[in-house]
């Protein structure tokens, strides 16, 4: 008889984040455990705590099962896959979305023998060289004003760049909200735009040592604006001195990746997204 899986919460996590692999591991998972927020569980096998999990229950769930090393080759993950999609089948569930190492094919396998199909993958890249020389680039911090620019041309630029991919052939144009209104505004600080002849075209966010949403407009795509601006946005990073400033780059968009490879950007993690679909 096979042992039994439970999935628990603890109010004690610390002695299990040194089981986390930090290179297996999906990246943002230490840190998720270490504050132990609502989504995060724990796997255990009669008294033994052999791995923890993400699990969101909206109608668009996810969820990520990850079993520490010591104890993977026993069937555990397989059992925990099902063990969390049971708690959350109460829910009007549309799909249910998970991600693994997209270079584990232990973790590919398990993927779809539980009906999940991958979606596209998308390259975690690390800089680990010096600052840059300054560019000559009219870069600013984003002000409130900014918002209706700085998401349009965001918006179009990633739109073209799923299509690109062909991994998002029903990619739309998003439209912007009052929370992304709400959320670009608190975030001020650690926002930049591109301003040329009063014209914003370019837009990117920094999430601590992370280089994210860097968008140039479309007709100005092309320029060398893309590349200076990662430039000037690393060494921001590099100045706050909180570690190698890290970005995400979509599997198959070529022109970005041709762009941070030049840079000096290395891949240090391949991330698979897929999803199971209920219903029609």
């Amino acid at each position: 008889m096979s042992e039994k899986i439970e999935i628990i919460k603890l109010d004690d996590v610390t002695p299990y984040l040194d089981k986390i692999d930090r290179k297996d591991a999906e990246p943002w998972l230490w840190e998720e455990v270490s504050e132990n927020g609502d989504g995060i569980f724990f796997i255990r096998v009669s008294d033994t705590i052999v791995g923890t999990a993400y699990i969101s229950d909206e109608t668009k769930a996810f969820v990520y099962v990850y079993i520490f090393p010591e104890y993977r080759n026993r069937g555990y993950g397989d059992r925990a896959v099902d063990a969390a999609e049971q708690m959350i089948q109460t829910a009007p569930l549309v799909r249910i979305l998970t991600a693994y190492n997209g270079l584990c094919e232990a973790a590919k396998r398990l993927a779809e023998k539980h009906g999940y199909f991958k979606k596209y993958s998308s390259a975690l890249m690390e800089y680990r060289g010096e600052k840059f020389d300054e560019p000559e680039l009219k870069v600013r911090k984003y002000r409130d004003g900014d918002f209706d620019e700085a998401a349009s041309l965001s918006a179009e630029a990633f739109h073209a760049m799923r299509l690109s991919t062909g991994c998002f052939p029903d990619s739309v144009v998003a439209q912007a909200t009052e929370e992304d209104r709400k959320y670009c505004a608190e975030n001020a600080e650690n926002e930049y735009v591109i301003e040329l002849n009063g014209e914003i075209v370019g837009y990117a966010a920094i999430d601590g040592t992370e280089l994210g949403e860097v968008s140039i407009k479309i007709p100005h795509q092309g320029k060398g604006l893309g590349r200076k601006f990662v430039r000037y946005l690393t060494n921001r990073i590099l100045e706050k001195g909180e570690g190698e400033p890290t970005l995400w780059c979509v599997v198959g968009n070529v022109k970005a990746r041709n762009l941070y490879d030049s840079l000096g950007y290395k891949e240090v993690y391949r991330d698979d997204f897929a999803e199971k679909k209920f219903g029609a």
